[in-house]
């Protein structure tokens, strides 16, 4: 696959590390990675006739659909005395400056300088900073990367594509601090036995993982795309496990699938991407297949829910309480306070093994990429067309099959 002819300076070729995955800006490693794939950057229906600013890899941009329906995404401020674009006129064939009304297409060709003399061909000199936008699945996708004119194709994940059912796409959540924080918790299966122990309505199968003590293992896969992340404890028979299977695609892509056997052929998918260091976006997309019951609505329900206040004290001024209860601020609580993976200290343990297994990939990932090859994740050109399913489930499996499981086959 084309790459662009992209290499890192040798002076930038220093060995990676884990603090590496902290900074996403242009040029450097985990930056350029990013931008090797298609990135969620914003729901199609969010995107009026209005244009909207975004933050995207460091990078300051504004989207917009022009006169002809023709998606853009390109440099916030205008190329010529930096005006923001995010109050520019869309017009038929782009987005006009409110400045000096310089036009620029989807493509950043600079169409129109109103203000230079009859005849001036000084537009066709100016290049403005664009990326290549698709919609799929109610989701809107760029590319950042070097083959702009020739990207690696759009992953056509199932949830995005199945006919066979509802699709739901809700709205983005926006978060402040570090993208890998949240990216490695999802591998991080076992956290939520302690950390959301009190935060889960009543739910008929997925009770049989918070009412287990102990003796829960965790098992990290590689796959084609990313890796498979397994929890399993005994189950209600003998020789039967409980299985939670939950899939990776890199760079940033979670399946998280339902919640037990009832919701079996029900998908959600997770598309992180940051906007910064120090800021990220999730995007959630659901598929419910036809005739199934709606788990969407209970799934919601505790996280919804605000935080329990009922056991505060009142002298308790600690900046996040009360959080208890409601799952993302447990969530938020955690991840927020950390501090950067290499940076901080930690001893990652046994049960840690799909976050080992996580930070490997993305910094081979990132490896490969600066030493011009094409990083694990990304749509060969044969499979253009192919839906790819990136399997999770609960269920109860016979011990025979938890070990076909383990050994790679489903």
């Amino acid at each position: 696959m084309d790459d662009g002819g992209f290499k890192m300076s040798a002076a930038n070729e220093t060995k990676l590390n884990d603090s590496d995955l902290c900074h996403i800006g242009p040029g450097t490693p985990a930056g350029e990675m990013f931008r090797r794939y298609w990135l969620a950057i914003s729901r199609a229906e969010d995107l009026k006739e209005i244009p909207q600013a975004i933050k995207i890899l460091g990078e300051e941009l504004v989207l917009f659909r022009d006169g002809q329906g023709r998606l853009g995404l390109v440099g916030l401020h205008c190329s010529h005395r930096g005006s923001s674009l995010e109050y520019g006129d869309i017009e038929e064939k782009g987005i006009r400056c409110l400045y000096h009304g310089w036009l620029y297409d989807v493509e950043g060709n600079c169409l129109e300088q109103p203000l230079e003399p009859a005849g001036s061909t000084f537009c066709q000199k100016v290049k403005h900073p664009s990326y290549p936008v698709r919609e799929l699945g109610g989701l809107l996708f760029t590319y950042m990367g070097p083959a702009k004119t020739n990207p690696p194709p759009l992953p056509r994940y199932s949830a995005l594509v199945r006919e066979d059912g509802m699709r739901l796409v809700f709205p983005p959540r926006f978060w402040d601090y570090s993208w890998f924080n949240f990216w490695e918790n999802v591998v991080d299966s076992l956290h939520a036995y302690v950390l959301h122990r009190d935060s889960r309505s009543e739910r008929s199968w997925e009770n049989a993982f918070w009412r287990h003590r102990g003796d829960h293992h965790l098992d990290a896969l590689p796959t084609e795309y990313g890796l498979k992340a397994i929890v399993r404890w005994p189950g209600p028979e003998p020789e039967t496990e409980y299985v939670r299977l939950t899939t990776v695609a890199l760079p940033t892509v979670f399946s998280l699938g339902g919640r037990g056997e009832e919701d079996l052929g029900f998908e959600r998918l997770l598309f992180v991407t940051p906007a910064d260091d120090n800021n990220f976006m999730v995007y959630t997309s659901d598929f419910i297949p036809k005739d199934a019951a709606n788990p969407v609505d209970e799934r919601e329900k505790a996280r919804r829910a605000g935080p329990s206040a009922a056991n505060v004290k009142e002298y308790d001024k600690r900046k996040y309480v009360p959080f208890k209860g409601q799952v993302w601020k447990e969530d938020y609580v955690c991840q927020s306070t950390q501090g950067n993976v290499g940076y901080r200290r930690e001893n990652l343990a046994t049960s840690d093994c799909a976050i080992i297994l996580l930070r490997k990939q993305l910094l081979e990932a990132m490896e490969i990429v600066r030493n011009g090859g094409t990083p694990k994740g990304i749509i060969p050109k044969a499979k253009t067309n192919e839906m790819i399913s990136l399997e999770a489930y609960r269920a109860v499996l016979t011990k025979s099959q938890v070990a076909q499981l383990l050994n790679g086959r489903s």
